[in-house]
């Protein structure tokens, strides 16, 4: 189930007035949001869910049997649940990339074994609750948080339909809480959630649907094009992604704060950063908070000098990029990351300020641009093309003729509202005008939004992850 259908339309209404409804019984509340969640999954793949529920029973089994002592048993209780899980993620999203791989090496000593491809579907959003339950069992182990015995309450942290198929990755310490204790329907924070789930549907459907459609058409065949209109694609689709994916999010959150739960943010604005570092504290925060507790501080953070912070760097934006798929070209993007994030390792970098000012604009467009051009290896279908890509960029014509310009009639907008909401969490959250105008504002995206849906429907780029 997708939230731009109409089926989410319908969906969300009625998980809302059944939740509310139940308000005085904590225990039915989360019994009904938990088989509410897994229609919600169900809705792609019904055979899936027996993952989820795998997934979520052993992470709870293996905290229940933990004495929270950090003994030797308690270690390899938790390694055991670490192995299983990632197990079940290697299978289902990087065996085929490994045996590719392994036959691509073979072949460089001239074997050519004739292995044969398994054909495995892979589940949807399976990367983020795997890694979400992957955190709650490390949590408690190290004593961060104590296991609860609310098995609902738990699997409905790990299937929470809002943020279950791309995030925000949720740590136990901050969601699981939630589900354990009452909760009243609050007027003011349901109407910010409206607001939020409105704003992700139009990045979503207006700005990213829109932008992908050109983007497609330029990155389908290089050759027919020149160098500058690959670098606009790389742009575009920087955009794209950015739309498409802080969409997914602000609708997520939206629609957990109509039923009066929290989730952290996921996104702060990445495009009006001033250096690689402070975009990459601003972009997937969810992600790259998990990748820093859970291998970046274990291998020893930046604590033991800076040839040593540096190799933690890399391991974890290289883990990053294979995180986000079983190819070399996402491989290549973490790698690309992580480098470009070395000075900064190295070099002293005054503190910045938290939000970007009209100075700062050039700055921010250059770290964007840098970041566009680096995300051209996340689109590319693959090494070869991704070299077609670098070779037009590097050897084609430079001539510049006007291809798919009609894009910045919508992202300048675009970009402008969210420059002068910068300072909120979305633009959306409070709009200083009278409620008229406020009242324009909404339908008038609600018409944009409606206008834009007739003629294209694409699905959330992270569903793939």
């Amino acid at each position: 189930m997708q939230f731009d259908t109409y089926t989410y339309a319908l969906f969300l209404p009625l998980v809302f007035f059944i939740y509310w409804g139940l308000r005085k019984h904590l225990r039915w509340q989360n019994l009904f949001l938990l088989v509410a969640s897994y229609v919600f999954y169900g809705w792609w793949d019904w055979r899936m869910l027996s993952l989820i529920l795998l997934t979520s029973l052993s992470t709870w089994s293996t905290a229940m049997l933990m004495k929270g002592n950090r003994s030797r048993g308690d270690k390899l209780l938790a390694a055991g649940n670490v192995v299983l899980n990632m197990g079940i993620l290697c299978v289902f999203k990087y065996l085929n990339f490994l045996r590719d791989s392994f036959v691509d090496l073979l072949g460089l000593f001239g074997l050519n074994p004739d292995w044969p491809t398994i054909n495995i579907l892979l589940p949807v959003g399976i990367s983020f609750y795997t890694f979400q339950a992957i955190s709650y069992t490390i949590d408690v182990y190290r004593g961060d948080i104590k296991p609860t015995r609310n098995v609902v309450a738990f699997c409905v942290f790990i299937a929470f339909f809002p943020q279950l198929v791309a995030g925000p990755i949720e740590r136990a310490t901050n969601l699981l809480p939630q589900f354990l204790r009452k909760k009243e329907f609050d007027y003011d924070t349901a109407v910010v959630g409206m607001r939020q789930i409105l704003w992700g549907l139009a990045k979503k459907i207006i700005i990213a649907d829109s932008v992908g459609y050109y983007v497609d058409q330029l990155l389908y065949n290089p050759y027919y094009y020149s160098s500058w209109s690959m670098i606009w694609a790389g742009i575009l689709f920087a955009v794209q992604i950015y739309a498409d994916f802080s969409g997914y999010s602000d609708i997520a959150i939206g629609s957990a704060r109509l039923l009066n739960i929290r989730l952290k943010a996921n996104f702060n604005y990445p495009f009006f950063s001033r250096n690689m570092k402070e975009l990459w504290q601003r972009w997937h925060i969810s992600l790259m908070t998990w990748f820093r507790h859970y291998v970046y501080f274990p291998l020893g953070g930046s604590r033991r000098g800076k040839w040593r912070t540096a190799l933690n760097m890399m391991i974890v934006f290289s883990l990053s990029g294979l995180w986000h798929g079983a190819d070399w070209t996402f491989v290549i993007w973490g790698t690309v990351n992580g480098l470009l994030l070395l000075p900064f390792v190295f070099l002293p970098r005054k503190k910045l300020s938290d939000h970007a000012t009209l100075r700062d604009i050039p700055r921010c467009l250059l770290t964007f641009f840098l970041f566009a051009m680096v995300f051209i290896a996340f689109r590319a279908n693959g090494i070869a093309h991704l070299g077609e890509i670098c070779d037009v960029i590097v050897n084609g014509s430079w001539s510049i003729r006007p291809v798919f310009g009609q894009p910045i009639f919508y992202i300048v907008p675009f970009f402008i509202i969210e420059w002068l909401g910068r300072k909120q969490e979305f633009p959306l959250m409070r709009l200083p005008f009278p409620t008229a105008v406020r009242w324009i504002i909404y339908w008038g995206l609600l018409v944009g939004i409606s206008i834009a849906s007739l003629d294209r429907n694409m699905q959330f780029i992270y569903f793939q992850f």
